[in-house]
């Protein structure tokens, strides 16, 4: 794309083809429409600026291929700002009327991601995934006799040991990313606690340091 950085701006939805697909389309003046499966097949570079409604995991790589190449990717703090600005401009819930939406809204109601954020984040979902499968089985598990809990044992056991292994992942992961971490961990007392540890490692990802409502905690944390 000659001729200076641009803002682009995208639309990421589920496909009707299948539930876990998701297709992206978006625009650089608000008029013409791209459609593309990837982010990576978007064509941006250096510079240029890509502002989204949602960034699902399943698209990690393709961002992460882009910020690579020198583009700086945003999302949006709070989808409930988008239903009101489309709202307040009569605009149609569509992916073109949810593009215009973006359009209008302030730079400031979009969060830059990183791609220590995305990997982690990554990792984190999964995690949460496993953690709500396991609580699921234990809530069957109360409910069934005795004889039926040894049958469901195999798989609560299988499912706590694949947590117990993503957590050490999540663990390892942090301390490589964020220089803060093994400090931290030493100065909470937290490090032989491998919860603690990967909650740590959550609040390092999610916590947004640019909103001033954390400036507390960047002070507890001497970050």
């Amino acid at each position: 794309m000659g001729g200076g950085a641009v803002k682009i701006y995208a639309d990421v939805h589920r496909t009707k083809r299948s539930g876990e697909g998701y297709r992206i389309t978006y625009t650089i003046d608000g008029k013409a429409f791209k459609h593309t499966d990837s982010f990576s097949e978007i064509p941006a570079g250096p510079g240029d600026k890509l502002f989204m409604d949602t960034l699902p995991p399943q698209h990690t790589d393709g961002a992460i291929e882009l910020m690579r190449r020198g583009v700086e990717v945003y999302y949006l703090r709070r989808l409930t700002l988008l239903k009101k600005v489309r709202g307040e401009h009569k605009l149609p819930k569509s992916a073109r009327g949810d593009i215009r939406a973006l359009m209008s809204i302030e730079e400031r109601w979009f969060r830059r991601v990183t791609e220590d954020f995305l990997v982690m984040r990554r990792m984190i979902l999964a995690h949460r995934s496993l953690l709500k499968t396991h609580q699921q089985l234990l809530n069957k598990y109360r409910a069934l006799s005795e004889a039926e809990r040894e049958v469901l044992k195999p798989a609560t056991s299988s499912i706590e040991k694949q947590m117990e292994e993503m957590a050490k992942k999540i663990d390892e992961e942090a301390g490589r990313r964020y220089p803060a971490y093994n400090v931290l961990l030493e100065g909470l007392g937290i490090d032989d606690s491998l919860a603690g540890r990967e909650a740590l490692a959550e609040l390092l990802t999610y916590a947004d340091f640019v909103d001033s409502s954390l400036r507390g905690l960047k002070r507890l944390m001497g970050l």
